[in-house]
């Protein structure tokens, strides 16, 4: 939760700070000031400082009669086409847009909020005015509701159908995971607990919406979702929910062929890392200048590294890597179901020098 009042530093550990940042490879470079991002890239891309969701995760920008948007995904959440015309946010909470969109920073982008004097919120501003029509928006309702109990008509085909228009958002098509979520192949969920994660998932720490489980996957409202529909979608994750064994000796696993790009952070890292087989990981044009201590591949579920973190291999510091290629082994087929992302990772101080998330 984000907390406005920042304790202040003592200098002491201020200088402890810099001289981790110097030992990982943080702190140098040029002294040229980041670049800003655009309003678009706002949207579309996580924050910085929060988890792996950003505002498109769960808002498109327009959506046609049957609630889809050019991916032919349903979102969790409204369309916000001429949402800077809606008149109230939040069922009436709200009269300010940018409060809208701090509680959505808060609650689900797990952010700090924007002031409105701020560049950041001036770019995405822009950005949400570019898609009005000038027009009056009325405000569009969001209701909480409690988790529906009885399957006996629920259609799990059809589920099927759904939740690669719905789920899927995050929890990739046929629920064979992607970085936002993971894998629901093999979970044990039953089509009740589903019904509940989908209606009540969230942090109990909200400050609008109450009865919270936990996660930080948004709840769909009944606007969003009915319970027809949910039913269906249920029924259909508990469908595959026998648990499916993989082995190194084959590439049947959802995810292989999926990709990650290393975004340079540190020490020139950069390439491209393909899940090749069930066990396998090839990486190429692989850049780095061999400095920092003790570091290596490493794998997580979402983009927090921090968080379920787990070795990829053997310490890789030292030699220098100039464009060259690299296989990697995991321990066994089971991690890829939780390896959403992957990371050049300083193990002694937690600080990635490049990373990316597959897809």
């Amino acid at each position: 939760m984000f907390n406005p009042f920042l304790p202040k530093l003592h200098s002491l550990t201020v200088i402890s700070i810099s001289l981790i940042l110097v030992a990982c490879g943080g702190g140098g470079g040029s002294d040229a000031p980041a670049q800003s991002l655009t309003g678009q890239q706002l949207f579309t891309q996580a924050d910085a400082g929060g988890n792996q969701f950003s505002c498109s995760t769960c808002h498109a920008i327009a959506e046609d009669s049957q609630g889809l948007d050019d991916q032919q995904l349903h979102r969790p959440a409204h369309s916000l086409r001429n949402v800077v015309n809606r008149n109230a946010f939040y069922n009436g909470s709200f009269s300010e847009l940018i409060d809208a969109v701090n509680n959505c920073r808060v609650d689900w982008m797990d952010a700090n909020t924007y002031s409105d004097t701020s560049e950041q919120w001036g770019a995405l501003q822009q950005y949400l005015q570019s898609f009005s029509d000038g027009s009056v928006a009325d405000e569009v309702s969001f209701n909480q509701v409690a988790a529906i109990s009885d399957f006996s008509g629920a259609d799990s085909n059809n589920g099927e159908q759904l939740f690669n228009q719905t789920c899927a958002t995050c929890h990739g098509d046929n629920a064979s995971g992607s970085h936002l979520a993971n894998s629901l192949h093999g979970s044990s969920l039953s089509a009740a607990q589903v019904a509940t994660k989908v209606r009540n998932s969230g942090p109990s720490s909200s400050a609008y919406f109450t009865n919270l489980v936990e996660g930080n996957m948004p709840f769909w409202s009944e606007q969003r979702l009915g319970n027809a529909d949910l039913a269906d979608i249920a029924s259909y994750v508990e469908s595959i929910n026998l648990s499916q064994t993989y082995n190194c000796n084959a590439a049947d696993h959802p995810k292989v062929g999926q990709v990650a790009i290393l975004d340079t952070k540190a020490h020139g890292v950069s390439g491209r890392v393909e899940i090749v087989d069930n066990c396998t990981l090839e990486v190429t044009a692989f850049n780095y200048d061999g400095g920092g201590p003790d570091v290596l591949f490493y794998g997580a579920p979402t983009s927090n590294y921090n968080v379920g973190g787990f070795n990829i291999g053997s310490t890789i510091n030292g030699p220098i890597y100039n464009n060259d290629r690299l296989s990697l082994n995991l321990a066994s087929a089971n991690q890829l179901d939780d390896l959403g992302g992957i990371s050049v990772w300083c193990r002694d101080f937690s600080v990635s020098f490049g990373d990316g998330l597959f897809n």
